[in-house]
Parts: C-alpha cells; sequence; structure tokens
C-alpha cells in the first residue's frame, strides 16, 4: 500500500501536464508573412503555374523547366507561383525552392482560398 499511493500522484501529475500541453500542440499556426524585397518599379510580373506531370506555364503558355529556369535568371522579376492544388505539398515545397534560386527578383506564393 506504500507504493500505490506515490504511483497514484504520479500518475496524476503526469496525466495533468499531457492534458495542459495538448491545446498548445493542437493550436492552428498560420503561415508567418514575410515582406517582399525591394525592386524596381519597373519589375514586370511573371505568373509561374505547376501542374501535375512536371508540367510548368508562364503566364498562360507552356514551358519547359530548362527554358523557364534560363528566361527567370535573366534580369529581376516579380514571380506569383500558383501550383495545382493536386501536387503534393513536399513538390510544392521542392518547386518553390527551386523558383527562389533561379529568379533574380523575388517569389511569392499564391494559393487558392481554402474552400
Amino acid at each position: 500500500m506504500t507504493l500505490a499511493l506515490p504511483s497514484l500522484v504520479g500518475l496524476t501529475v503526469l496525466v495533468a501536464g499531457v492534458v495542459a500541453v495538448v491545446p498548445a500542440v493542437v493550436v492552428e499556426r498560420l503561415p508567418r508573412q514575410r515582406p517582399l524585397p525591394a525592386v524596381p518599379a519597373d519589375t514586370e510580373t511573371l505568373r509561374v503555374v505547376q501542374a501535375p506531370g512536371e508540367r510548368w506555364y508562364l503566364n498562360g503558355t507552356p514551358i519547359p523547366r530548362a527554358t523557364l529556369a534560363e528566361r527567370l535568371g535573366r534580369r529581376p522579376w516579380r514571380v506569383r507561383f500558383l501550383p495545382s492544388a493536386a501536387l503534393p505539398i513536399a513538390t510544392v515545397s521542392d518547386s518553390l525552392r527551386w523558383l527562389r534560386r533561379s529568379t533574380v527578383g523575388p517569389v511569392s506564393l499564391e494559393l487558392p482560398p481554402p474552400p
């Protein structure tokens, strides 16, 4: 009986601690907004869309990935990246990272509003 009471108290403290931490773990975190770097006022905005199957579109026109990288590296652009909703988040993350490496200007991710 002497070991039962401390075990019960320890278990109660453990359960209370876990219950207290649950709201902090489950809370929804919104993405942080970062300010875009300054670019000249006359910088052109390009809209880049990625569809499943490694299909890329630049301002609505199909374009191969190699040609897109070449064009983005020529001069500063403002790029707005809109990935297809059918793409996995890992693919979107890799593509965004690639676009930011390939582009001289800022790249922003545009997501459609949630349903």
